[in-house]
């Protein structure tokens, strides 16, 4: 799975500089326009309704958009660098090349949704609910995803590394092939049986955690 190569972001040489206010997002949703080409700092909103917008070849740098609802939107070659999106609302929503640098996502529920050539890097996302999603070619790198949700995910060439899944739920998401040996997986949320974690590449020590929870006693 280390193989995995994602598609990156395409992004303009050339953007339309957008700063501050959040007018063009909400003139744009009015008049259902996409909003493209467009490199979009210091943006602060919450509680704000941006549901069903589309953004296409958009960076997003030191944005603040807590709490507020991109349900149903979509995001193709999208960049968030710097930014804040603790307690937004992206259900049902549809992310091709997307890209997360060193951005906060606290609460963040992504369920239901179709991710594809994803990348989280250096983010804080404690409590990601990305429960009922399918995640295609999602890679995970030197982040904190404690307590997060992904549970009934349908997955195809995810990656984790040194990342914290401490109690997060995999419950009915097949982890084959996924390897765990960098990261953090203490109280992972799993069926009775432990059946996600068949095909899963862990060290010893994983593995020996995961056996106790099954009564397995180790000598």
């Amino acid at each position: 799975m280390a193989g995995i190569k994602l598609a990156e972001p395409w992004l303009p040489e050339v953007y339309e500089l957008v700063t501050g206010e959040t007018e063009l997002l909400h003139q744009c949703r009015e008049e259902d326009e996409r909003i493209q080409n467009a490199y979009l700092k210091n943006m602060e909103a919450q509680e704000e309704d941006f549901s069903g917008l589309c953004f296409s070849r958009v960076k997003f740098e030191n944005c603040s958009f807590e709490g507020c609802n991109f349900e149903k939107a979509e995001f193709s070659d999208v960049m968030f660098v710097s930014c804040n999106f603790s307690n937004c609302l992206f259900r049902d929503s549809f992310l091709r090349r997307v890209s997360f640098q060193r951005s906060k996502g606290t609460g963040a529920r992504m369920t239901e949704s179709s991710l594809k050539d994803v990348s989280i890097m250096e983010c804080s996302m404690q409590y990601l609910n990305l429960d009922d999603s399918k995640l295609e070619s999602f890679r995970v790198e030197d982040s904190d995803l404690e307590n997060g949700n992904f549970a009934q995910c349908r997955c195809k060439g995810v990656t984790f590394s040194q990342v914290s899944l401490q109690n997060a739920s995999f419950f009915k998401t097949p982890l084959k092939g996924m390897d765990f040996t960098t990261c953090d997986i203490k109280g992972l949320v799993l069926s009775d049986e432990c059946s996600e974690v068949r095909g899963a590449v862990m060290d010893l020590y994983q593995a020996a955690e995961l056996a106790k929870r099954l009564g397995i006693v180790i000598k």
